[in-house]
Formats: structure tokens, sequence, C-alpha cells
């Protein structure tokens, strides 16, 4: 064992020892034969004591003892075995973990040790670091020098914010970006990043190209903690409308591919006949609904990040992965050696989810089903096969979640061909190529000045994007100034009233699935939106030099709508562009 690393992993057991869970360290340690039971691992005269610490521990407490346990090696080590019972029922279950004695007495200093070259390294980086206090609303730059730590701000953050622009510290054409990183900052949007030149970080004397990257992680689900690195770049990111093809085929939240990406790779790559084993893996967030009703969609974005990265480590170099639905990803394995292999993966993803929030927070538990389909075995084509596993998939959430099953036609029999009923995960995504492409084209238009008429174009939007209606609003009353559709709408007074706009995102999105979710929260919204029978809508913050400009309404009427990450991120980029041939044409 690595100095330093002290503990070897956690598992959860019933009364009798039979392993319900465990994480991956855990199976490292202990190898496979633990599956069933951990009772083979510890030895036989040193069993008396843990069977009466497990006895002997009640609910939230914890008990401890020291036994002799047998690791994957063969070789008994001293352990120390901390109990304590996962909840309070009539058949407890109970949180094991387990940590090497020889090494608890290293611990402290290396842990000091760490810190030590963590700061070290921090020191040679030309990054400045900086973090935001939701209690104390206070934004801290700092940056490490010959390891000790120098605060160039510590300041509220709207005093900051306020002070930069009055003191030109932020060129005019950057203010409303750098308006947008307050508001990310203030609101602890989950990830972002911008670009912005500015003299901020020398106070007036010098100019400098920045790019602020910030990530908000929850201490439980109801705290929230900012922190990020400032890096100073020498040339300015190329046009994000020339890039956009490149963007497309990343999923901004999960940093995986996005639907489109992942499965034109999976069909590639099968249309080639390969010679070695591909598995499909289709991974789905168990109750995630709930977690984002529950907890709120910052802290189901911190979810979906989690797994993916978990994801990410088990996969390795052995295939890539995609993000396809708002708690779904899809896996395709290559080359696994055998199936003891592909469950190795398979278990150490479902026991990795598992543990990483447990502990963390009272009452939460994680946990995600998976379903999985293999190349040439089940089929050679990706449809058939997506199917089959989605099929399997189904099958681990109805016997209970927190599970994975591999397709067995003799098990699970006949998958019907149908390719219009793969939406499961990847409904809407038939026509996604349409939308990419008509992106695409609207953006190369714009970069060579070629111009579209505006009411054509918003005619096209609506008809490739399947929106009801699409409205244009700008003027002091928010007058309606363009529309295309049933639009019944005169006005979107609501949005210069009870800081509607603060709802924006930093990309100028702010989606509404059901427009009842307004009642009690924006009663002047509601009753407008709701008068119009607008079910669902994102809306577009047309803004210039920090003002705000107009909106624009993509609506669905008479009827809701769950707009996904995918959704959002097109209107953002449609609002962008569209905003710009607004402006080119003096309409706002």
């Amino acid at each position: 064992m690595e100095n330093g690393v002290y503990r070897i992993g956690r598992v959860i057991v019933d009364k009798s020892l039979h392993t319900q869970s465990g994480n991956e360290p855990f199976f490292r340690y202990f190898g496979n034969d633990v599956t069933y039971s951990i009772r083979r691992t510890i030895c036989d005269e040193d069993y008396p004591e843990f069977a009466e610490c497990l006895e002997n521990v009640e609910f939230g407490t914890e008990s401890s003892t020291v036994i002799r346990m047998r690791g994957v090696n063969g070789q008994l080590r001293w352990i120390l075995a901390t109990v304590r019972i996962k909840d309070e029922t009539a058949e407890p279950l109970y949180i094991v973990d387990f940590s090497d004695i020889l090494s608890l007495n290293r611990s402290s200093t290396e842990k000091e040790r760490i810190v030590s070259e963590y700061r070290y390294l921090m020191s040679l980086s030309s990054d400045i670091a900086f973090e935001y206090s939701f209690e104390t609303r206070h934004i801290r730059i700092y940056m490490q020098d010959c390891c000790r730590e120098n605060v160039l701000i510590d300041e509220e953050l709207e005093l900051w914010q306020k002070k930069s622009i009055e003191n030109g510290w932020v060129l005019s054409r950057y203010i409303d970006i750098f308006n947008s990183l307050c508001r990310d900052i203030k609101n602890g949007i989950y990830r972002f990043d911008y670009e912005l030149e500015c003299s901020i970080l020398t106070g007036g004397k010098t100019r400098e190209m920045c790019l602020f990257r910030g990530i908000t992680r929850f201490i439980d689900p109801k705290q929230r903690k900012v922190s990020g690195l400032i890096s100073v770049v020498t040339s300015r990111q190329k046009s994000k409308d020339i890039n956009l093809a490149l963007e497309a085929s990343r999923d901004s939240l999960s940093g995986l591919l996005n639907k489109r990406a992942v499965t034109s790779y999976a069909e590639e790559l099968l249309g080639g006949m390969p010679s070695f084993n591909v598995n499909l893996v289709i991974v789905d967030i168990d109750n995630f609904t709930d977690v984002n009703a529950n907890y709120g969609h910052l802290f189901g974005d911190e979810v979906v990040y989690t797994i993916a990265g978990i994801i990410k480590k088990e996969l390795g170099t052995r295939g890539i992965a995609g993000r396809i639905s708002g708690g779904g990803f899809l896996i395709v394995l290559e080359n696994t050696r055998d199936e003891e292999d592909l469950r190795g993966v398979l278990r150490a993803i479902r026991t990795n989810t598992e543990s990483v929030f447990n502990g963390r927070f009272e009452n939460f538990r994680l946990t995600c089903s998976m379903g999985i389909s293999s190349y040439p075995k089940d089929s050679r084509e990706f449809d058939e096969l997506f199917m089959q596993a989605d099929k399997a998939l189904y099958i681990a959430q109805q016997k209970g979640q927190n599970r994975y099953v591999i397709y067995d036609i003799e098990k699970h029999g006949v998958v019907e061909r149908d390719v219009e009923n793969k939406i499961a995960y990847l409904g809407g995504n038939k026509d996604s190529n349409d939308k990419l492409t008509f992106a695409a084209n609207l953006s190369e238009s714009l970069v060579y000045g070629r111009i579209p008429d505006i009411s054509v174009l918003l005619e096209q939007i609506r008809s490739v994007f399947g929106i009801d209606d699409i409205c244009v609003f700008a003027g002091n009353d928010m007058s309606l100034i363009l529309s295309c559709g049933n639009a019944s709408s005169r006005n979107a007074a609501y949005l210069l009233k009870n800081n509607y706009t603060d709802r924006f995102s930093g990309d100028g999105i702010f989606a509404i699935d059901n427009v009842n979710e307004l009642e009690g929260r924006d009663d002047n919204a509601f009753s407008q939106l709701t008068a119009e029978n607008i079910g669902g809508t994102v809306q577009y913050l047309i803004t210039d030099e920090s003002i705000i400009k107009g909106v624009i309404s993509f609506c669905y009427i008479g009827r809701f709508k769950k707009w996904s990450v995918s959704d959002m991120n097109y209107f953002a980029i449609l609002g962008r562009l569209v905003a710009s041939i607004l402006k080119k044409q003096a309409f706002i």
C-alpha cells in the first residue's frame, strides 16, 4: 500500500456478512471472492471480536475493532474495522470501513507533506485561484508565492464587480461577459468559464486576456462553495461560430461526448465489422428526476459530472462514453477479455456510484442501473444492439435498480427491430443532425456576411426545432416586434419586474419546463404566460454593453416541455445568432 493511503475501502453487509455492495478500493484489496461474503477474509481467531462489534453497535453511533484480515495476496494484515448501521430497520445493514493499521501512524505527517507539496506546486503555476463564499458573499482571489498565500482581492462580490467596471478595469466590450461571470458565481452555476480582457489582477496597470474557470461543489445538498482558477492567455479564442461543429460533439456538463457523437462513433465502429468484441452499456442514474426535484438542478449537475468521472476512470482507454439523456450514458466498451472482465468494469461503476456520496450527506443514496449487449454475440448492427441493451436496462430497473443485466436472448427474448422506439434514450435525436447542420450553416453564413431575411429565418427555426411560436420582444416596454407561429403575445413586460432577468444563465438562457412553476414565485409572469396558453418556453436575453435590449422566446403552446441540456445549448447558440442579425438590421 502506498504511503499515506491507509483506508482500504468500504463495504455494506448484512448481519450474516453477505456483501450488498462495496467500492472499488475494497474489491481491489480483497479481490472478487468477497462478492458473496466477507467472512472468509477474517482470521478465524478474530472473527468473534468482529461479530461482537456488529452486535453492539447502535444506530447513530459507530464501533471499531482491530482484526486480522486476508487480502487478495493471501497475507494476513492488522486491519481497523469501523462499523455503523446504515438504516434503522428490522434487518439492519452495516457500513464497514477498513483501514490499514500500520499506516495510521503515518497519516498525519503524510497529510501535512501532501498539503505542502500542493502549495509548492501552486507556487510554480501561473494560475491564480479564486473562491466565493455564499455566507459572506465575498470573492477571494489569491496566489501561491514561495509556498505562501498572497491575497490579491478579498471583498464583497457586488462591490468588486461595481468597482471593476467603474474604474475601467474591464473593457467596455467585455462588460456584459464580466457581468455574466459575476452572475454565475453569485448563483453557484455548476461549471463555467469566461474569457475577457481586463486589468482586474493588476489594479488597472496592465491589460490581459484572462480565462476564468470555476466550479461549484456541494458540501452538502444545501451548502455550496465556488472555487476556480484565473489563467492569463496569450491569444483569444477563435470564433465560437466557426468552431460550432467541434463544440457540438461534446456534452458541456459531463465532458463526455454528446448523443450524436457517441452514437455516430458506435455506428462507425460496428459498421467496420471489427475483429474484437464490443459491448454497448447503457447507464442510467436511478431516480434522477427525484434528485433534481428534491435537491435542485444544480446539485443534479454535480451528480451527472461525478458519475461521468467514474465512467471515464473505469473505462480508461478501452473505449468511449457519451451522455445521451439527463441521467443516462452510453458506453462503447471495446475488447474485453471475457465476461468476467466485463463484469469487473460494471461492478466498479456500480459500487463507485453507490459509494461516491455515501456518508457525505444524510438521507441521500445514489445508485445506477445498467443494461448491456455484446457484439458479435447478440448482433452485428448498432440499432439492434442498442435496443437489446435498452431492454436489459429496463429489466435491471424492474428488478429493483442498483444492478446490471447482461442481455441474453434465451432469457430475455428477441427484441423487435423498431428503430422509432429507440426514443427511450435517443429520443429526439433522429433529427439532431438536421439541427446541427442548420446551426452550423447559419453560423457560416454570418461569418461570411450572408445575412438571411429575419422572418424567413424564424420560420425555419420553428420548423427545424419543432417550436410552436417564436417571439421577439424589445424596447422599454418589451413590446412584440417579430413573431411566427400562433403567437398571441403583445409584450413581455414581466421581464422588467421582480428581478426576472436574474434567472438567466451566463449564456443568456432561462428555460421553463412548466409555467406552473412560476405560480407563487412570479405571479406577473405566471399570469401573462398562462393567459397566452404558453406551456413551456426557452428565453434568450439580448443585451448590449450590459443593457437589456430584448428577449427571444421559443414557446410551446398548450403543452409542457422538459428541456434537455442539448435543447438549451442549441437555443443559446441560435439566440446569439438571431440577436446579432436583429442588431445588424436595426430591429433593436
